[in-house]
């Protein structure tokens, strides 16, 4: 897996944008509950996984895995859930967990970077219990879905998402359904709702965010070959966009749960 964030403010960026009060309604409608033993895939530092624990203390357990050590150490440091949530270091191909080892395997945020997807669901599969619940959540539209949007900006993105290629999928969200379908799990919902919703000029805060975003992405553009100044007009051009009032930007969250037959 080649992640096109894997910047040294990766960690950060995910614990400043993360809103725990969508988190907690995703984990409820996942079935989390007190006992579990859970996986977050991709856990990064710990965000998602703080939360998990809490949720399933006193009996339960929680498991991250992530492919950056550096990710897994800045978790490490919150003293609090150092008991409680186990951190291993492993490839989402190949997940360092035993066979039928959780009563729920979750990720969020990581399928829109998989180059093979179908292979990662069956390994969250081969790690859920049977009778357990594998949960999937993504965006479908990221960074793609603005109006109006000038010529300038759909010439770069369109430019952009060519030069990425197989490390990012901006539609990953609407395909996970057919993923778990073709993958034999059962009694499958799913949970639709917006996100990255900027209707006019962004405010300070998000603004901060997606500079976070819209940097490691012209990093990732810059590793593929992009010269400086045009990663930097990229970036500019879709900062120019959100602090335009007649502009919206938007996404859509797909979540998807089913269950280990």
């Amino acid at each position: 897996m080649n992640y096109i964030m894997d910047t040294p403010h990766e960690g950060d960026r995910i614990e400043l944008k993360t809103d725990q009060r969508l988190t907690l309604e995703q984990l409820g409608w996942a079935g989390l509950k007190p006992g579990d033993t859970v996986l977050d895939l991709g856990c990064a530092a710990g965000t998602t996984a703080r939360m998990m624990a809490d949720l399933v203390l006193p009996s339960g357990r929680v498991v991250g895995v992530d492919a950056s050590q550096s990710r897994l150490d800045q978790g490490g440091l919150h003293h609090k859930h150092q008991r409680s949530i186990e951190y291993r270091l492993g490839d989402a191909a190949a997940i360092p967990a035993q066979d039928n080892e959780f009563d729920l395997s979750w990720s969020r945020f990581l399928f829109e970077y998989l180059e093979h997807p179908a292979q990662v669901l069956n390994e969250m599969i081969r790690v859920t219990r049977p009778g357990g619940t594998v949960c999937v959540s993504d965006l479908d539209g990221n960074c793609i879905w603005h109006h109006p949007i000038s010529m300038e900006l759909s010439d770069g993105l369109h430019d952009a998402l060519q030069t990425l290629g197989d490390s990012f999928d901006p539609r990953a969200g609407q395909k996970l359904n057919s993923l778990m379908v073709k993958a034999g799990l059962r009694d499958i919902e799913v949970d639709i709702r917006p996100y990255h919703t900027i209707i006019g000029a962004i405010n300070q805060r998000e603004e901060g965010h997606w500079r976070l975003k819209l940097d490691s992405i012209g990093e990732a553009l810059r590793q593929r070959g992009w010269s400086d100044a045009k990663a930097t007009m990229i970036v500019n051009t879709y900062l120019t966009h959100l602090r335009d009032p007649q502009t919206m930007t938007y996404s859509v969250l797909f979540t998807v749960r089913g269950t280990k037959v």
